[in-house]
């Protein structure tokens, strides 16, 4: 009964006040507009004892609004750390981006069933705003099974990661990322399991 009168009381306030404002208008071409405007005043006086009535309890809400997910940061940071968790929290989250779009053009070459991607950034590089760069990926792809895999010559005096050992695959997965990245082949090294 309360918000009825509520109700009442409040529309007849805001009929007065427009009635007042359009006697002491000069001209009729400003009328449409403060009719505009109170009648806006009248929509949200009537809608907002209807919510009211419409307040469904918290268990009713949709629980994607309701739940709340902790947060990555602390709250607080000690003096003069601030920059560096927001440029860690930064970089560990283009590092995610990085890793999964390495993966994806990995898995886009033919014969490879997984990959694992490494990244590591330069020390101190890179900030809240820009890019860290990229100094080494690291990939190690698992064929599809069932496949056999080539033999890989013997080498002296190399790296067993070197461009030259490399199957025609790791050569394509790692000619792709290249591309892709816009990195140097010498900052990408795969693995074969």
């Amino acid at each position: 009964m309360q918000t009825l009168q509520t109700l009442v009381r409040n529309l007849a306030m805001i009929l007065l006040l427009a009635t007042f404002l359009e006697m002491l208008l000069p001209n009729k071409s400003m009328r449409g507009f403060v009719q505009m405007v109170m009648g806006l005043f009248v929509i949200s006086a009537v809608l907002a004892p209807i919510t009211t009535f419409l307040h469904t309890p918290l268990s009713m809400e949709i629980p994607a609004w309701t739940v709340t997910a902790p947060q990555d940061l602390p709250a607080i940071a000690s003096e003069g750390e601030g920059v560096k968790v927001g440029r860690d929290a930064v970089q560990e989250q283009y590092r995610q981006i990085l890793v999964h779009e390495i993966e994806a053009l990995a898995l886009g070459t033919n014969g490879v069933k997984a990959a694992s991607v490494d990244i590591k950034f330069e020390e101190g590089a890179g900030g809240v705003i820009d890019q860290p760069k990229i100094t080494e990926v690291n990939l190690t792809l698992t064929s599809v099974k069932g496949e056999i895999q080539p033999v890989q010559p013997i080498t002296i005096g190399q790296s067993p990661l070197s461009p030259q050992t490399q199957s025609p695959r790791a050569e394509e997965v790692r000619e792709k990322i290249a591309t892709f990245m816009n990195l140097s082949k010498e900052k990408i090294f795969i693995q074969e399991s």
